[in-house]
């Protein structure tokens, strides 16, 4: 069985809701078809082995990653959520706050045009974090990020 991950990087970003007094952090697909493979991955995951890790960079910017632990997974594949070169401003100091106080859900999204809100559609249900964490980009070298420095070097190979 194998422990590696599969990065799906190709989201366009992330949109911060509010639903079911928690916060909702989707990722937005421009490809309808890679966002239902997506979400019938997520949505198979596990509740209470589900990560989800934002790395704040020193440039102002973060990185989100997010995937089921391989280890505990009982699936051969394994595929986890990675994009980084996000802006540490506007929705995101709004919504740090809300992550720290309570783990955030997680969704799908398709966006036929992103800079349209009216065509946003969900695809998949509402997948709650387990373990939820905010770092700095130095923690990377704690052997408990092992997964998180794994998609942050792919990414910069990539």
């Amino acid at each position: 069985m194998s422990f590696e991950i599969e990065w799906k990087r190709n989201f366009y970003g992330i949109s911060w809701a509010y639903e079911k007094d928690r916060l909702v952090i989707s990722t937005v697909f421009e490809d309808k078809r890679e966002a239902m493979i997506v979400a019938k991955e997520v949505e198979d995951w596990s509740d209470k082995f589900t990560r989800l890790t934002i790395i704040e960079k020193e440039n102002d910017e973060f990185a989100i990653c997010c995937y089921q632990d391989p280890q505990i997974s009982k699936k051969e594949s394994h595929i986890g959520l990675f994009r980084t070169g996000m802006r540490q401003s506007g929705g995101y100091e709004q919504a740090k706050p809300m992550v720290e106080e309570k783990s955030p859900l997680l969704q799908i999204a398709y966006a036929a045009d992103v800079r349209d809100m009216n065509t946003y559609e969900q695809i998949s249900r509402l997948v709650p974090m387990r373990k939820c964490r905010i770092i700095s980009e130095k923690d990377l070298k704690k052997q408990e990020y092992f997964y998180e420095k794994t998609a942050n070097v792919e990414n910069k190979q990539k």
